[in-house]
C-alpha cells in the first residue's frame, strides 16, 4: 500500500506520474488532409508526404555557425517529415518558396527590415512571411540558435543528452504563423556537467559555455583564460616567492604560502607585485587573443587573506571587507588594460572571505564581480524564512549597490557526496529567476564536471540549460518529458520518487531541512527510515518496468545508486529496514552482496568517483577501502561501513 500511495500523491508535487503523451502534446504539427498548397493560413505547410518545395537559403559569405544552422534544420526536417530541403545560397534568385536563413540578399525581397545589431551575438527573428519563413540572427551564434528555436518550439524537438533525443515523425509538416524576436536574458549560460560539455548537445540547447567542445561552427563559446582561482597561476610561488616573499600574504606575522586555512594569497596592495601581475595580464591577453575573459581571482579556500597594515586598513575603510583589498588590485589591472584591449574584462570572486561587498569601492566597467552561493538548496534564495538564505540575498544587493555587471556562480550539486539523494530540482527554477529578475548577467551552474555521474546528473543538467535559456520555463513540464524519453517505462516511479523528496524538503521545518551543497553528514534529516524505504519499493518498481529494456534499466540502476550508497554506508542499521534478503542471510552474506551490486552498478555506469575531485577519499577505490572491504572485495568487517 506504500508504494501506490506514493504514487498517488505525486501529483502533488507534480514531476511524476510521467505522461505517456507529454512529448506528443509539443509535437506542434497539422494532421489535416491534404493542404492545397504549401502557404496555409495562419502559417506554412513546409512538406507533404516527404516532398517540399521549400530551401534554405543561406548568404554567399555565410559564416560557419550559419552553414551549420542550414544543414542542421536540413538534418532535422528530414528526421521529422522525410523531406530534404535543398540549401542555395543567396546569390540565386528569391524562390517561390524559402526559408531564409540569417543576413541575406533575400531579405529585403520579402519585405523584411531587421535590427541586427540590437540582436547581438546570439539573438534572432522568427518570422513567417508567407510563402516564406525567415530565421535570422547574427553571424556568430543568432542564426543557429533561431533554427534551434524553430526545431525546439514549434517542432516539438528535445535533446535532453548527447545520447537520448525526441525527434517527432510526421507525414505533413505544418508551422504556424510565427513573429518571434529572442534575445537571451543571460549573456553567459554554463551547465558544468560532463554531459553538457559535448558541442552539438551544447549548441542544440543553447548554451555558451566555456568549457564545452563548442567549436566555430557552434558559434564558438565564452573563453575564459584562465578559469579561477588564478592567484598563484599570475603571480607563481615559484620563482617570486624567494625574490620577493613582500608579493604574498602576510599571515600571522609571516609571509607564507600555507597559512592556517591551507593555500593563502596574495598581497594585493604591494606596488611591485600589481605591477607585475598587470605585466602578466597582458602577456595572457596577447598568448590567448580568442579569451574575452581574463580570471583575476583569489585561490581556492576559506581564507589565507593578507593581514599587512595597508591591506588591514583598505579593509577597515570599506566597513572591514575582505573584498576590498582585491577590487582595488582588479581594479588596477582593469584600469591598465581598458584603453588598449576595450573588448576584454578582468573577472574575479565575491566567493568565501571575499562574499560581503566593500562599503563604497567599486570595480571598473571592465570588471565582472562572480558571486558566488553556497547557501541553502532545501529553500529558495527568495524565500525569507530560511535564515540561511539571508547572506546570500545581502550580497546581491550589496553588490548590486556598486555595479550592475554581475556573474553568479550557482552550486547544485553536493561536493562532498556526489551520490547522495539530493533533491533541489524545486530551487532550481525560482532562484534562477530570482538571480535574472535581479540583473544577474551570466550564471555558471556547477554540478559534477569531473566525474561522469551523479545524484540525478543527466536531469539537472537538462533542466538547468532549459532555465539558462528561458528563466521562465515549465520545470514540472521540462522534468517530466525528460523522464518519459529518458526512463520510458519507468518514468512513473522515478516521477513519484522525486516527488518523495521534494515534499520532505519543502516543508516547513526550517530547522532541520537546510540542504548545503557542502553537507559532510550522509544521514541527511529528509532521508527518514520511510523515505527511504519507499524510495528503494519505487525503484524496484521502475526496474520491473523496464527489465526487458537494458539501457534504460542501466539508467534506472545509476539513478538507485544514491539510495543504494545510503544503504551500503549505513549498512548496520539499515540492513533490516531497506533489504528483506536481510531477515533471513547472515550478515556477511547480505552485505558482501549489497555492497558488490553497487560496486558493480557503478563501474557499468562509469562513475569513478564518489565526491569533488582532490577532496579525501573521493575515489570508489577509497570507498571500498572506507568499507572494510579492501581493494579486493575482501570479507567486510560488521560496523565498518559507518560514513561520514
Amino acid at each position: 500500500m506504500a508504494l501506490v500511495t506514493t504514487l498517488s500523491m505525486s501529483l502533488l508535487v507534480g514531476f511524476g506520474p510521467a505522461s505517456a503523451t507529454e512529448l506528443k502534446e509539443q509535437e506542434h504539427v497539422v494532421r489535416d488532409p491534404s493542404p492545397a498548397s504549401p502557404v496555409a493560413a495562419p502559417g506554412l505547410f513546409l512538406a507533404d508526404h516527404g516532398v517540399s518545395a521549400y530551401r534554405n537559403a543561406i548568404s554567399q559569405s555565410a559564416s560557419p555557425s550559419e552553414q551549420r544552422a542550414a544543414t542542421e534544420l536540413q538534418t532535422f526536417l528530414e528526421q521529422i517529415c522525410g523531406a530534404r530541403l535543398l540549401i542555395i545560397r543567396d546569390d540565386q534568385p528569391l524562390g517561390e518558396h524559402e526559408i531564409i536563413l540569417g543576413d541575406n540578399a533575400h531579405l529585403p525581397a520579402v519585405g523584411v527590415d531587421i535590427d541586427f545589431a540590437s540582436l547581438g551575438d546570439e539573438g534572432f527573428v522568427l518570422r513567417v512571411v508567407a510563402p516564406h519563413l525567415v530565421i535570422a540572427g547574427s553571424r556568430v551564434r543568432g542564426t543557429l540558435y533561431g533554427v534551434y528555436a524553430l526545431l525546439e518550439e514549434h517542432l516539438g524537438c528535445r535533446w535532453f543528452t548527447p545520447t537520448v533525443s525526441h525527434i517527432p515523425r510526421v507525414q505533413r509538416l505544418h508551422v504556424n504563423a510565427i513573429n518571434d524576436r529572442q534575445v537571451p536574458q543571460l549573456e553567459y549560460r554554463e551547465v558544468f556537467f560532463v554531459t553538457a560539455r559535448d558541442g552539438d548537445w551544447a549548441a542544440r540547447n543553447r548554451l555558451n559555455s566555456s568549457m564545452a567542445h563548442l567549436t566555430d561552427e557552434h558559434g564558438g563559446r565564452i573563453n575564459y583564460y584562465p578559469f579561477v582561482h588564478s592567484f598563484f597561476t599570475l603571480i607563481p610561488p615559484d620563482p617570486y616567492f624567494h625574490s620577493h616573499p613582500e608579493w604574498f600574504s602576510l599571515v600571522d606575522g609571516q609571509r607564507t604560502l600555507v597559512g592556517r586555512y591551507k593555500r593563502t594569497q596574495l598581497c594585493l596592495t604591494n606596488e611591485q607585485m600589481i605591477q607585475q601581475a598587470i605585466k602578466t595580464v597582458q602577456q595572457w591577453i596577447h598568448d590567448h587573443p580568442e579569451a574575452r575573459i581574463i580570471s583575476v581571482s583569489q585561490n581556492d579556500g576559506p581564507g589565507g587573506w593578507c593581514e599587512c597594515d595597508h591591506c588591514v586598513a583598505l579593509e577597515q575603510r570599506e566597513g572591514g571587507a575582505h573584498s576590498a583589498p582585491i577590487i582595488h588590485f582588479v581594479n588596477r589591472i582593469a584600469a591598465a588594460i581598458a584603453d588598449q584591449h576595450p573588448n576584454v574584462a578582468i573577472d574575479t570572486l565575491a566567493y568565501s572571505y571575499s562574499r560581503q561587498a566593500p562599503k563604497t569601492l567599486k570595480p571598473r566597467p571592465n570588471v565582472i564581480i562572480r558571486l558566488t552561493t553556497g547557501a541553502c538548496c532545501s529553500h529558495t534564495i527568495a524565500d525569507e524564512k530560511c535564515a540561511d538564505n539571508a547572506d546570500l540575498r545581502g550580497a546581491i544587493r550589496d553588490w548590486f549597490r556598486l555595479t550592475d555587471r554581475i556573474y553568479v556562480w550557482d552550486y547544485v550539486v553536493n561536493f562532498r557526496q556526489y551520490l547522495l539523494p539530493f533533491p533541489n530540482l524545486g530551487t532550481l527554477g525560482p532562484n534562477l529567476r530570482f538571480l535574472v529578475d535581479h540583473g544577474v548577467r551570466g550564471i555558471f551552474e556547477q554540478g559534477s564536471g569531473d566525474v561522469l555521474d551523479s545524484d540525478m546528473a543527466p536531469l539537472k543538467a537538462y533542466l538547468l540549460a532549459k532555465l539558462l535559456c528561458n528563466p521562465d520555463c515549465d520545470v514540472r513540464r521540462v522534468v517530466r518529458e525528460f523522464l518519459a524519453a529518458y526512463y520510458g517505462a519507468a518514468a512513473e516511479p522515478i516521477g513519484a520518487y522525486l516527488d518523495l523528496l521534494q515534499r520532505e524538503v519543502e516543508g516547513d521545518d526550517y530547522r532541520r531541512l537546510h540542504m548545503s551543497p557542502f553537507e559532510p553528514s550522509i544521514e541527511a534529516p529528509y532521508l527518514t527510515p520511510d523515505v527511504l524505504a519507499n524510495a528503494m519499493r519505487l525503484f524496484d518498481e521502475a526496474e520491473r518496468l523496464v527489465a526487458d529494456d537494458p539501457d534504460r534499466l542501466l539508467r534506472v540502476q545509476t539513478a538507485r545508486l544514491g539510495l543504494d550508497y545510503v544503504k551500503v554506508a549505513l549498512a548496520a542499521r539499515l540492513k533490516a529496514l531497506l533489504d528483506a534478503d536481510a531477515q533471513r542471510l547472515p550478515w556477511d552474506s547480505w552485505y558482501q552482496r549489497a555492497t558488490d551490486a553497487f560496486f558493480a552498478t557503478a563501474q557499468r555506469a562509469g562513475i569513478t568517483h564518489m565526491r569533488e575531485a582532490g577532496r579525501p577519499q573521493s575515489s570508489m577505490a577509497d570507498f571500498r577501502l572506507h568499507l572494510g572491504l579492501g581493494p579486493c572485495g575482501s570479507k567486510p568487517t560488521q560496523g565498518a561501513a559507518e560514513s561520514d
